[in-house]
């Protein structure tokens, strides 16, 4: 993939006013300094999406999005960030440069994975003519078994491979193409003697398509005795397993409105597909990855993960939610019963039944501590035990008090073992993994500060303050230069009590030191994927205050409750003489 240059990149950020842009998608309304108007990311009838000409940023008030113009478009047209980048240029007649440096592919190189794309599609039309070929006996006695009707087979590509050594590779090489270039693309293979022959034979063919609709590679399904009932390609100039999704290309339009069904098997989304239920993706056979996770949250608003009903299903689906949450996506889990796999219960029950298991899908939180009390005896001691250890751990996690506390007090009700009891070990558990602070305050964050601050408990209404803090301290570092200048002398990472402040601080201090005129549309481009959304509410505020002298006050503030924390461990721990110390160095400091 093209690399272009920063020059580029600005130049296409100064020809497109943020503005401008979202007004194409978002009726806006000035209010303020900024714009108004109705979220483009999810429902509501009062404006909470704002957009600021000055910083050329945008941020949802209502469900969080935000970002500069590069992320809105990447987010609202489901582009990856260079289409994003191509897409703003034609539509301002910039011209992209290619960074200086950059690799550049050869024209041997490019030609070469066109000729992959080309044996892809061959390969996936001699597939279905395969099909359709009357001698086709045993995949056709297959397709009938698993009811796949014509109309499914032709909109997925769906084909044959037969029990032949040589058929694929006799009929690519007579389209002029190589030995060594079908092996290159991942349509036959090579022995240690140098013989060349078909990598899929005997099995029902998936071709797997991207999401710009290029045939990139096939799975294939077993048809006779061979142990490897799924086969997939391997990698390939064009393919990479855990960077695709399987029928992403056909059921992203879905996405937004509907959400995405993440299940297993090709089987499976075609089986949905023929029910009526058109929305249903697949991984390819190996173990969910981070990559295919951000891919899905570029397309869809919600997944349901609905994996296998046995045992391997199931942990394999607990895996999938921490891949998927991780990458930021909103995640519920399809609970069914009387079939192994979606398939096989729509076979049995109906389209309308699934339905109905899509409707009462319940949440990840919900989904593992239903697994937990699946795996312990609750009528033993040490089984309730195990079960609670685990469920506290599960709920250390959330970061919602109120949902953490309604769990808890199920889970007490169930055990018998005491709320209060649960909620110290979650407390231990959060404090351990350095979460302290940052448990409501992130709930706060969802809506405004004011807001959470009254649904929390008085005990966390001084870390939300703390929290508070930190964030307009980050903003006024980030836009005023005298600031700047003080939090680089006398402000270091460990003193933010919430990590993900420590890191946009860090990073912060990295970029304006390379880059002290950048704006902030600039350092969003910059910072990590996870931490956009959280930058871009930072940024997007405004405060009306000596900027300077909140600086120097809200850093003697941090200063004072990092030096009061570490005193109450000190204490904690019985370290007297270390805390007489702590306290002198204090004073002396103030004074």
């Amino acid at each position: 993939m093209a690399r272009y240059s920063q020059n580029s990149i600005r130049e296409v950020a100064r020809r497109n006013d943020i503005v401008d842009v979202v007004s194409s998608y978002v009726k806006l309304k000035r209010n303020g300094n900024s714009h108004t108007g109705l979220c483009p990311f999810h429902k509501e009838k009062t404006p909470s999406f704002h957009v600021s000409e000055d910083k050329q940023l945008y941020y949802c008030f209502g469900c969080g999005a935000g970002g500069n113009l590069f992320d809105f478009i990447m987010k609202i047209e489901n582009l990856d960030f260079v289409d994003a980048l191509k897409f703003l240029a034609q539509r301002a007649g910039v011209t992209l440069e290619e960074e200086k440096g950059a690799y550049v592919p050869t024209k041997e190189e490019t030609d070469a994975k066109q000729r992959v794309y080309e044996m892809n599609v061959l390969a996936a039309r001699h597939f279905v003519e395969n099909l359709r070929d009357p001698s086709a006996t045993l995949a056709h006695a297959y397709v009938k078994k698993r009811g796949l009707g014509k109309d499914t087979i032709t909109r997925f590509g769906i084909g044959y491979a037969k029990d032949d050594w040589s058929d694929l590779c006799d009929f690519l090489k007579q389209k002029g193409y190589t030995e060594q270039e079908i092996v290159t693309a991942g349509l036959a293979v090579k022995n240690e003697k140098g013989r060349v022959y078909d990598k899929f034979r005997n099995r029902l063919m998936f071709p797997i398509i991207n999401v710009r609709g290029n045939v990139v590679a096939f799975g294939g399904r077993a048809l006779g005795d061979d142990p490897a009932k799924y086969m997939n390609s391997p990698e390939t100039p064009v393919f990479h397993k855990g960077s695709n999704v399987y029928n992403l290309n056909n059921a992203k339009q879905y996405g937004r409105k509907d959400g995405l069904i993440l299940v297993e098997g090709y089987m499976d989304v075609a089986s949905l597909h023929q029910s009526g239920i058109e929305n249903a993706i697949a991984g390819l056979g190996t173990a969910f990855t981070p990559e295919q996770a951000t891919l899905l949250k570029r397309y869809a608003g919600q997944i349901f993960v609905c994996y296998d009903g046995d045992e391997a299903g199931q942990n394999a689906a607990l895996k999938a939610i921490d891949i998927l949450a991780e990458a930021g996506n909103k995640i519920k889990v399809v609970r069914f019963s009387g079939a192994k796999d979606p398939d096989e219960y729509i076979a049995k029950k109906g389209a309308e039944s699934f339905r109905k298991c899509i409707a009462d899908a319940v949440s990840a939180v919900e989904f593992k501590i239903m697994s937990a009390r699946n795996d312990f005896d609750l009528t033993d001691v040490d089984g309730k035990i195990a079960f609670v250890t685990r469920a506290a751990n599960i709920l250390s996690k959330i970061d919602s008090q109120i949902e953490r506390e309604a769990y808890v007090n199920r889970i007490a009700a169930e055990s018998g073992i005491s709320a209060n009891a649960i909620l110290t070990e979650i407390n231990k558990l959060i404090y351990r993994e350095g979460k302290k602070t940052t448990q409501n305050a992130k709930y706060a964050e969802r809506r405004e500060d004011e807001q959470a601050s009254q649904a929390v408990s008085t005990e966390a209404s001084g870390q939300i303050a703390t929290y508070k803090a930190e964030r307009m301290l980050l903003n006024v570092i980030f836009f005023q230069r005298k600031a700047f200048e003080l939090a680089k002398e006398e402000l270091s990472g460990d003193l933010f009590a919430g990590v993900e402040h420590r890191k946009i601080y860090e990073a912060m201090l990295t970029y304006k030191l390379e880059n002290p005129e950048a704006d902030a549309s600039d350092f969003l481009s910059y910072v990590d994927e996870p931490l956009k959304k959280t930058v871009a509410a930072i940024l997007y505020r405004e405060y009306e205050c000596d900027s300077l002298q909140a600086a120097k006050d809200m850093i003697k503030k941090l200063k004072g409750e990092l030096m009061n924390s570490k005193i109450k461990q000190l204490a904690k721990e019985g370290k007297a003489e270390e805390v007489q110390a702590l306290i002198k160095k204090y004073a002396e400091r103030r004074g």
